[in-house]
């Protein structure tokens, strides 16, 4: 099967410029307002055609895994030929449009590679599922990744024995250690992202409640929040580290 990425046009600056070279021609007047706002004009529509250009190739690649793991079920051709990829695209183009965030492209590619009738997932889970990227920033994502098993988490780096020998308490003070600030910093913020999480269903965390060492460390992503994060192709929660800042 031809890899979908090289089938996507290259996308050609050296047409940008000539273009620009011509509009920019005919307004070199002795007046620096117009020529300024030609420039940028330019700069933006440069860097956006190159940032679509970018997003198209994450499609093709999301797109081409995804093929792969349906094992025949349905080919390139079904898949781009469907009303499903199409809508898919739209949408997916104008919030990526929108966004600064790398990793929030990254899922929305891979959420139009999800998102028709092909994968494994309900049209609820589809129509939820993409809005949700849309919607989830850094933080909520990695907190579907920690709750999924924080022991497992901890542990992965060192920072679950300081926890262990706790006989009541909550989620609180380990859930600070991974994010590596003091409560005070991250409290609002995870706070707000949690009930995010709780609303759509992805997860129940107790932020508040004092419980044994069990409860503090049980795992709080719900199984429609294990399926968001293979919706966007996130299954390895042990590798997934915290935002830089919150």
């Amino acid at each position: 099967m031809t890899d979908l990425e090289n089938l996507v046009p290259p996308h050609e600056p050296a047409e940008d410029f000539f273009v620009f070279a011509g509009k920019a021609a005919l307004n070199l007047v002795p007046v620096v307002g117009p020529l300024a706002a030609e420039t940028l004009a330019h700069a933006l529509e440069t860097r956006q055609a190159e940032r679509q250009h970018e997003f198209n190739i994450a499609i093709a690649k999301s797109l081409t895994d995804a093929i792969v793991r349906l094992d025949g079920t349905a080919t390139i051709e079904d898949v781009v030929g469907s009303d499903d990829f199409i809508a898919a695209v739209t949408r997916a183009q104008r919030a990526a449009a929108e966004t600064a965030s790398q990793q929030k492209r990254q899922r929305l590619a891979a959420a139009v590679a999800n998102g028709g009738s092909w994968a494994p997932f309900s049209i609820s889970e589809r129509e939820q599922f993409t809005r949700l990227v849309g919607e989830f920033d850094e933080l909520h994502i990695w907190l579907l990744h920690y709750f999924t098993d924080p022991a497992a988490w901890l542990q992965s780096r060192g920072l679950y024995d300081q926890h262990s020998n706790i006989m009541m308490g909550g989620i609180s003070s380990p859930l600070g250690s991974a994010l590596g600030v003091e409560e005070r910093v991250w409290r609002s913020a995870v706070t707000q992202a949690i009930a995010d999480i709780e609303r759509a269903g992805l997860g129940a965390v107790p932020l508040t409640t004092t419980m044994g060492v069990d409860g503090i460390f049980a795992p709080r992503t719900s199984e429609k929040g294990r399926r968001f994060l293979a919706f966007i192709n996130e299954p390895d929660s042990l590798a997934a580290e915290p935002p830089a800042s919150l």
